[in-house]
């Protein structure tokens, strides 16, 4: 059964780039054969669920393949992925599937690994995370053999996609979007880069004067910057609200935006900020700290400029 790759699933799949370079040195393969464990537990025992996603499983291009003494009947897929609640939000969840129909993927865990030669695609190959077990409940997490780049031999990739699997646990790992975000639009994390962009010196640009039209759908997001972030090269703000101003509401925040000034030097990292999503870029603008604001419109650089406390009202109106 396939299994589409995100940027946190476990499964096996390949971001192409469509240019080509010369092979990399390839992963040592560890010598010997799998370790045989006495006794499977589940993926959450043997992961934690998180290791998925923190270290995924790349580690079994160079583990040992497997031999011909270790007799697989069942395999065990462990993999994390987002998940879709009914209210809209999204959770990381990790999730274990059992197989028992695996001689087409034992023959293909088998194979050799192929010579690393020539010049390859810069493709980045996702590995499952599997074991397989025997007629006694005994396990080991093989290797998975490589072809002549050192990614994922074809034979393996193919068995593995066609593999029919049937879900016995599911666990919530932690929330990555929150129901209120989803039905915001809003993001569920933003930098803050008003600070980001103070900190390395940039923001010299100019104000465009309009920023955008009147008519304009302008939605405001507003991040809580938690303590350990502020200060930080590019502090990472929480969802805390949003909300689409209105036409009137967006020609009052413009008229304020286009009157500031340069913004002052700062030491005092925001606790609170507001990102303003324009058609054409995006406006931050601090809650507290020193106020400052980042007009990043268009297609010149941007320009941190001073804020006020009228325009502060204006965008983080209840």
């Amino acid at each position: 059964m396939a299994r589409r790759v995100t940027a946190v699933l476990v499964g096996l799949g390949l971001v192409v780039s469509g240019c080509a370079v010369a092979a990399e040195q390839p992963r040592r393969r560890d010598s010997g054969v799998p370790v045989v464990q006495q006794r499977w537990e589940s993926c959450d025992t043997v992961t934690g669920g998180e290791g998925l996603v923190r270290d995924g499983s790349q580690d079994a291009l160079a583990l040992p393949l497997l031999d011909d003494d270790f007799r697989p009947s069942a395999a065990v897929v462990c993999r994390a992925e987002p998940q879709r609640r009914p209210g809209g939000g999204t959770d990381l969840v990790a999730m274990e599937e059992r197989a028992a129909d695996v001689a087409a993927l034992v023959a293909a865990l088998r194979l050799p690994d192929r010579p690393t030669v020539g010049n390859c695609t810069l493709e980045l190959p996702f590995v499952p995370w599997l074991a397989l077990l025997d007629a006694q409940g005994r396990w080991v997490r093989p290797g998975v053999p490589t072809d002549d780049c050192g990614k994922p031999r074809i034979e393996f990739r193919t068995a593995y996609e066609q593999l029919s699997t049937e879900r016995v646990a599911t666990r919530v790992l932690r929330e990555l979007e929150s129901d209120a975000a989803a039905a915001s639009g809003c993001s569920q994390d933003w930098a803050d880069m008003v600070w980001a962009t103070g900190e390395f010196g940039g923001g010299q640009g100019t104000v465009p004067d309009p920023l955008a039209p009147g008519s304009a759908a302008v939605r405001v997001c507003v991040y809580q910057v938690p303590v350990p972030e502020r200060g930080g090269d590019k502090p990472a703000g929480e969802f805390e609200s949003g909300r689409t101003l209105s036409a009137a509401q967006w020609t009052e925040v413009g008229r304020e935006l286009v009157a500031t000034a340069p913004a002052a030097s700062c030491d005092t990292p925001a606790g609170r900020f507001a990102v303003l999503h324009l058609p054409t870029g995006q406006v931050y603008v601090e809650a507290d700290g020193c106020r400052r604001i980042l007009i990043e419109v268009g297609n010149g650089p941007g320009a941190l400029r001073q804020g006020t406390a009228g325009l502060a009202g204006l965008v983080f109106a209840p």
